[in-house]
């Protein structure tokens, strides 16, 4: 069976300002960061969401800086990995605050990056279940640092999900 892949080569966001002088002009703005990187790259991970949800207006600004074919991985908000106690309203404000990215097609996923104090265990597997739940149609990632999630059976279990992997490291 042929499967139809691509590989995207990306950064995990974009403006930081040791860039400067290496990959972006000196004098550039920051604010045209984002214009300048999508003219080398053709999608990027999006984690400053993991840190603030961002307004559907800024969301709005960064999918017209950048081409129509242009794809945004966006990085879970840190109350979904990390402090875990109120992930249902965190995921509906940011799949809310990403609807302009949706509305044009740039939205390829959503990606839970889980601290190494996320163990494989029932508790924590039942919590992915949950969250994969509220994740409405959006292609949905998990990177997991603890060494418990590397076992023959999370290829099923993630499978059974529809959550897809991503290797850290």
């Amino acid at each position: 069976m042929k499967q139809n892949s691509k590989a995207l080569i990306a950064t995990s966001g974009y403006s930081y300002a040791d860039w400067r002088d290496y990959f972006y002009p000196a004098d550039l703005a920051k604010s045209a960061m984002l214009q300048f990187y999508a003219q080398h790259f053709s999608a990027v991970e999006l984690n400053s969401t993991y840190y603030k949800i961002l307004s559907r207006q800024v969301i709005q600004r960064l999918s017209e800086k950048t081409a129509e074919d242009f794809e945004f991985i966006v990085k879970v908000h840190q109350e979904t990995t990390h402090r875990r106690r109120e992930n249902e309203l965190a995921l509906k404000q940011l799949q809310d605050s990403l609807l302009p990215l949706k509305e044009s097609g740039k939205l390829k996923g959503l990606l839970a990056q889980f601290p190494y104090s996320f163990k494989n265990n029932q508790v924590n597997r039942s919590y992915l279940a949950r969250t994969a739940e509220q994740i409405l149609d959006t292609p949905f990632f998990v990177e997991f640092r603890h060494s418990s999630w590397l076992n023959p059976a999370l290829a099923d279990f993630l499978k059974n999900l529809r959550i897809g992997y991503v290797k850290c490291g």
